[in-house]
């Protein structure tokens, strides 16, 4: 799963997706592997969403280096 070329809309399909299922895990009491699996997807996501704000964040607050 190649996170970085997902658009936003899609990693939070995805995290929505996955947080379901995690959900769904957790009432079912599903096996050690897919819980830690599903958990680390959910974790994977958070992350590269984290680092796009921190992306987007950091364009708009940096001025643009016009080379003084």
């Amino acid at each position: 799963m190649e996170l970085h070329s997902m658009d936003n809309s899609q990693l939070m399909d995805l995290l929505a997706k996955y947080t379901s299922d995690y959900t769904r895990m957790l009432s079912e009491r599903a096996t050690n592997v897919e819980y830690e699996k599903c958990k680390m997807v959910i974790k994977a996501i958070q992350i590269e969403i984290d680092l796009r704000k921190n992306n987007e964040t950091t364009n708009i607050t940096t001025p643009p280096d016009f080379g003084t």
